[in-house]
């Protein structure tokens, strides 16, 4: 796991923690720790999880299942346009950085419908990364197999959104976020260097908590960001 992972999860589990009501929760492909922590922090929960790759799914059935948390999840294979959500039914709705591996205008679609899955009351939580000029990556590595390639063999990886998109994407279908936080690299090339080093099989995960806590670090807005970072945001639906 991402040690970036510690910082999106952390933020949603604030979110957990102020709910007051909490019987009803989606996530939407987020690391599979997340839902294990909601659903042990919370017993009084129920989940919904959904996520496009079956083989994912089934690695999340089993790491749920040894918690003893089994009972309390319901999973299916979906994407978001594609689930069997019902409007309005969950306190809680989480995904952590899912909708940016979504194209445009999907990934805005995406965010609507989980809107409309929150109760009134309810919050959704998402996190993405983001930069101060946005773009979107591609790459010769087909991670997920969703996505066709181009005729030049390269698929969609991931979007990193600016403010300006943030607001289009997010705010425009969920309103203005209740919490906003974001977390981004001291320095241009930091994340590019660190995934190059996994791949090629020099990562050394024991120097990651030191690498986080020295080289990224809070950022007051999307703006201040040097180089890449993550955004997270949450979202409550007013009550009628």
């Amino acid at each position: 796991m991402d040690s970036v992972r510690y910082f999106e999860l952390e933020f949603a589990l604030q979110s957990v923690r102020e709910i007051e009501r909490l019987g009803s929760y989606l996530d939407v492909s987020s690391p599979r720790l997340l839902p294990a922590l909601v659903l042990d922090a919370r017993r009084e929960a129920h989940a919904a999880l959904i996520n496009p790759d079956g083989k994912d799914l089934e690695r999340t059935r089993t790491f749920i299942g040894a918690l003893g948390f089994g009972t309390r999840c319901a999973m299916e294979v979906a994407t978001v346009d594609g689930a069997r959500l019902a409007d309005e039914l969950y306190d809680l709705v989480t995904s952590v950085s899912v909708l940016e591996h979504i194209p445009s205008p999907g990934d805005a679609n995406a965010a609507a419908r989980l809107w409309r899955a929150v109760r009134p009351g309810g919050r959704l939580v998402l996190t993405v990364p983001c930069a101060r000029q946005a773009f979107d990556e591609y790459l010769d590595v087909d991670e997920y197999g969703l996505l066709p390639r181009d005729a030049e063999g390269f698929v969609f990886a991931q979007r990193f959104y600016d403010a300006r998109l943030v607001a289009e994407t997010f705010a425009s279908a969920c309103g203005l976020p209740r919490r906003q936080e974001i977390f981004g690299e001291r320095q241009p090339g930091l994340f590019v260097e660190d995934r190059r080093r996994k791949w090629i099989g020099q990562a050394r995960p024991e120097r990651e908590p030191y690498a986080m806590a020295t080289e990224w670090a809070r950022f007051p807005s999307v703006d201040a960001l040097p180089g890449v970072g993550v955004v997270a945001l949450e979202f409550v639906k007013p009550t009628r």
